[in-house]
This record gives C-alpha cells, sequence and structure tokens, in this order.
C-alpha cells in the first residue's frame, strides 16, 4: 500500500518540482548573462545539500514521510525565491539556494528511505523499475510545460500551479503516516535471518561490521561516480540555453532523456528478472561515458537528441543494477539505511565535483569528466560486484 502511495506521490512532486525547479540555473544565466553565477548556484546548492543530509541522517530513517510533508515548506520558500532573482538577484540566489538544497535533501533521503520499507521483502528490480517510470511521467510533461511558461507566459502563475501540486500530492503520505505510525514495524528496517542467527557471536558480529564496511565503500565509491551523470542534464541545459537563449530546447532534451529512461526502467525489471545483467550493466556505463563527451561536439540538434535518447535508455539499466545489488547485500547485514543515506551523500559529492570545474572554465570539461568517471565506474562494476558477492557468503558461510 505504502508503495503505490509513494509512486503516486513521485508523480505529481517530480510534475511540481519540474515545472520551475529543473530551470532554475537557466533563469539565473538569463538575469546575470554569466554562466558562471548559473554553475556556481549549482555547486553551492550541492554542498548544502550534503550538509542537511549530514545533520537529518537519523531522522530520515525514522519519520521519512513527515519529511516529505514539510518539505512543502522549502519549496514553497525558493518557488517564490525565484521571482526575487529579477528584483534583488543577491537575496534571490542566496535563498533559492539554500531552500532548494533542502527541498533535494528532503526528496533524496525520505523516498529511497520510504521505498526501501515497501519493497524490502522484494528484492527484484520490477518495483525499483515501476516507481522510477512514475517519477518520470511526471517530470516529462512538466519540462515541456514548464519550459513553454517560461518562453510565452507568466512565472509567478508557474510557481503557483508548482506549489499546489506539491501540495495535493504530499496528502496521501500523510494520511499513511498518521494511520501506519503506531503499527509495529513502521519505519523499521528488516533484520535478516543471518544477523538474527550471529547476533550472540562477537566473533561474527565483527566480521559482519567488517563485511559491511567494505561494501558500503564500494556502493559509496559507485554512487560517486555515477552521480557524475547525474549533473548531465543541469549542464547540458545550460550549455544549450546559451546557444539557443530559449528554454523549450532545454525542455525538449530533458523530455527526451526522461522519455528513455521511463522506457528503459520498465524493460530492465523484466530482463533483470531473467538474466544476470553484471556485464550489461557495465556495458552501458561505456557506452554513456562515450555519448556524453560526443553530445557536445556535434552540431546537428537531431543527432544530439538521438544520443539523449540514448544516454537516458542506458542509465537505468546500470542505475537500477546497483541499487538493487546494494539493497540486497545490505539488507542481510542489517545497514540498508545506512547504505541509502551514503549513497544520497556520495552522489551529491559526486554532482559538485563533476561541477566544480565549469567554476573556473568553460563547460566542456566537465562533461570530460563525466565520460572519464563512468568508463572508470563501467570497468569497476564487474570486478566490485564479484568482490563483494564473495566476501558476504564467506561471511555468512563462516570462512
Amino acid at each position: 500500500m505504502q508503495l503505490k502511495l509513494l509512486n503516486f506521490h513521485k508523480m505529481l512532486a517530480n510534475f511540481s518540482m519540474s515545472l520551475v525547479g529543473g530551470f532554475v540555473p537557466l533563469i539565473i544565466y538569463k538575469n546575470t548573462g554569466s554562466v558562471f553565477w548559473a554553475v556556481f548556484y549549482l555547486f553551492v546548492m550541492y554542498l548544502i545539500n550534503f550538509i542537511i543530509n549530514c545533520i537529518f541522517r537519523n531522522q530520515f530513517t525514522k519519520r521519512p514521510q513527515l519529511f516529505l510533508v514539510l518539505r512543502a515548506i522549502p519549496i514553497l520558500i525558493y518557488s517564490l525565491s525565484v521571482l526575487l532573482l529579477d528584483v534583488n538577484f543577491v537575496w534571490g540566489i542566496i535563498l533559492v539556494t539554500i531552500f532548494y538544497a533542502f527541498n533535494l535533501s528532503f526528496k533524496g533521503n525520505s523516498t529511497e528511505i520510504i521505498l526501501n520499507y515497501s519493497v524490502s521483502q522484494d528484492t527484484n528490480t520490477k518495483s525499483l523499475g515501476l516507481t522510477r517510470v512514475f517519477e518520470q511521467v511526471g517530470t516529462i510533461v512538466a519540462q515541456i510545460s514548464g519550459a513553454l511558461f517560461l518562453d510565452y507566459l507568466n512565472t509567478f502563475v508557474l510557481i503557483i500551479i508548482a506549489i499546489s501540486v506539491y501540495l495535493v500530492s504530499t496528502i496521501p503520505l500523510l494520511m499513511y503516516y498518521i494511520t501506519s505510525r503506531k503499527q509495529k514495524g513502521f519505519n523499521t528496517e528488516m533484520t535478516s535471518n543471518a544477523l538474527v542467527q550471529f547476533a550472540q557471536n562477537e566473533d561474527k558480529t565483527a566480521k559482519g561490521k567488517k563485511v559491511a564496511k567494505q561494501i558500503l565503500f564500494q556502493y559509496g565509491l559507485m554512487y560517486y561516480l555515477v552521480a557524475f551523470l547525474d549533473s548531465f542534464l543541469d549542464l547540458f541545459n545550460i550549455y544549450i540555453y546559451v546557444k539557443t537563449g530559449q528554454f523549450i530546447y532545454a525542455g525538449y532534451f530533458s523530455a527526451i532523456y526522461n522519455t528513455m529512461y521511463a522506457v528503459s526502467s520498465y524493460v530492465v525489471g523484466f530482463v533483470s528478472a531473467k538474466h544476470d545483467t553484471t556485464i550489461l550493466s557495465s556495458i552501458c556505463m561505456g557506452i554513456n561515458a562515450i555519448s556524453v563527451i560526443v553530445v557536445i561536439y556535434i552540431p546537428i540538434v537531431w543527432v544530439q537528441m538521438i544520443l539523449f535518447g540514448i544516454i537516458g535508455f542506458a542509465y537505468p539499466f546500470y542505475s537500477l543494477f546497483i541499487i538493487e545489488r546494494m539493497l540486497a547485500k545490505t539488507r542481510i547485514l542489517g545497514v540498508s539505511n545506512r547504505a541509502i543515506l551514503l549513497r544520497d551523500k556520495m552522489s551529491v559529492l559526486g554532482k559538485a565535483s563533476v561541477i566544480s570545474p565549469s567554476l573556473f572554465v568553460p563547460l566542456v570539461p566537465s562533461f570530460i569528466v563525466m565520460g572519464i568517471a563512468l568508463a572508470i565506474g563501467g570497468a569497476y562494476l564487474p570486478f566490485g560486484e564479484e568482490y563483494s558477492r564473495k566476501n558476504l557468503i564467506n561471511y555468512l558461510e563462516g570462512d
């Protein structure tokens, strides 16, 4: 039941957020004529995001539904602050940066924690893939309509629509929290049979902690590398807006990317249920490593759009693979919530890292860094998975 409500919330929430949030760097560029300020906003926002993740890490696991409801507050403040950019740019960018970071922290950690609780008995990728589909549906519609609003209509109207839709999306989550918060096991991490069996064995407990740290380190590293691609849309949208001066092109590219991401998420659920997709995931990372570099050197828009579709389609093959393997292993060790919180922190650091070169030089080097990071991740993925698998099996078998 909670998963259905989460999917409904994600669809409406992503629609709400994508109407304005995805275009904030472009709005900043429009107001300043400077790529630096657009990139500076992203860089500082991710650093603040990281700090918030560290401060609230314990609360996210206890009250994730409540944080998604409270997320309406930073959304309201940052949305109104977008209007302030035209009147007082300094205060506008400060408020937008701080409260968009709060919005991302409340969203990323809380939704993934709820997903972990909701599908804790399901270790395949179907539920994960379906949830990602719902995420993208709202985003796809919003990116086209939001771009049209910003090009031709009133920004204030767009902000009112965004806030209203988000408030509606919180209703089912709030109802679930109120009605279910006193139930046994509510918002509680599942304890595996292995941990119950080894609970009284100090040697086993010590080895389990060591194995858990090794696995957490592996997935933290993977998410750091994978997150470089998560900044691809932000940076490319700035790149294309500088060239065209129109929001609609950013809307088109984002919609193509997210449409193919949604289609692929659905496909991956069925493919991974029947086949081991380790090598396929590695290959898809390699494809995207090449694509994110090549796309900026192609002068033909429709060819760029095809590459965007390829990047969006390839991404879920390894992103869903990594999270499914991570959750399966860390649930056995009773640290899946820690893994999710670490995942979000390392992802934020990855985004900040790949954006940082563009503070000092043109945008192109950041795309090259993305490609290199994905190539390293794709090469490491099969070896890392096999190492962690053997490590976990040896621990469970008592070796």
